[in-house]
């Protein structure tokens, strides 16, 4: 855990930015220039702390509409500090498409590199820049852990210090992480989630993620479900489902379903 600011002693600053480019960021923050989506942060997993600015909410900007969305390269939308306002984390549209160039304040945002370390900048009105690329802690940077669907990890504001995404209890989560095929969340797929899917299908019920009764990732619940799983389990030839599975991980391909329950992972 990170106990002193002066722990990263090559920590980079914070970069300064010209008054044309704050007044135009600004100006993007205040009239809502982002392309708005439902974040995708879980219901029960979204706050992250920090020492000096109190709990930040990640996902309920704006009813859910403008909070933070977990993208595969990027993230985007609004963070909530009730001690500090709006934190800004991307406007969803990278100048070159994958990733937010950082160079300048037309273009800054947290970009996610294909092993969930994360780099570059927030914003917050109030605080001034966030630096999620604390690569110099090692063990402790800032990452998005796509095996456990989490944040991990540190990030730094000049203004606010360290924000804490590490922590084994309150953290920010994405939403439907679950392993298909696994309905009674237990982390084995075995007869007992055949049996779920069907005592879902015939007798109702409200299992906590309907994402992983999706055998076949069809967006839809049947029987098909629960006879792919038993298919699985007992058919030699039998094909594997659709990812997330055997592991588990957010959805590739996320539809009408929900998962608001957090599965044991195997």
């Amino acid at each position: 855990m990170v106990e002193a600011q002066d722990r990263f002693p090559c920590r980079r600053s914070i970069p300064r930015r010209d008054s044309l480019a704050v007044v135009a960021l600004l100006s993007t923050i205040l009239l809502g220039a982002d392309l708005s989506a439902q974040s995708n942060v879980a219901a029960e997993s979204r706050y992250a702390w920090t020492e000096n600015a109190g709990w930040l909410n990640w996902r309920d900007a704006d009813g859910g509409f403008s909070g933070v969305v977990i993208g595969d390269t990027f993230l985007s939308g609004y963070i909530w500090g009730e001690n500090v306002g709006w934190i800004h984390v991307g406007d969803g549209t990278p100048t070159v498409g994958s990733s937010y160039s950082n160079s300048d304040g037309s273009d800054f945002g947290v970009n996610v590199d294909m092993l969930g370390n994360l780099t570059g900048f927030a914003w917050g009105e109030n605080i001034g820049w966030v630096n999620f690329d604390t690569s110099s802690a090692g063990a402790d940077r800032a990452v998005f852990d796509t095996t456990a669907g989490r944040f991990r990890g540190y990030a730094w504001g000049e203004n606010i210090g360290w924000i804490n995404l590490d922590d084994p209890t309150q953290f920010v989560a994405i939403a439907n992480v679950f392993s298909r095929g696994d309905a009674n969340l237990d982390g084995v797929l075995q007869i007992s989630d055949a049996i779920v899917t069907l005592s879902y299908l015939f007798q109702g019920g409200a299992p906590g993620c309907l994402s992983a009764l999706d055998f076949n990732d069809d967006e839809s619940i049947s029987i098909s479900d629960a006879t792919g799983v038993l298919c699985l389990l007992f058919c030699g030839s039998a094909t594997p489902p659709p990812g997330p599975y055997p592991g588990c991980g957010f959805d590739p391909s996320p539809g009408g379903l929900t998962c608001s329950a957090v599965p044991t992972c195997p």
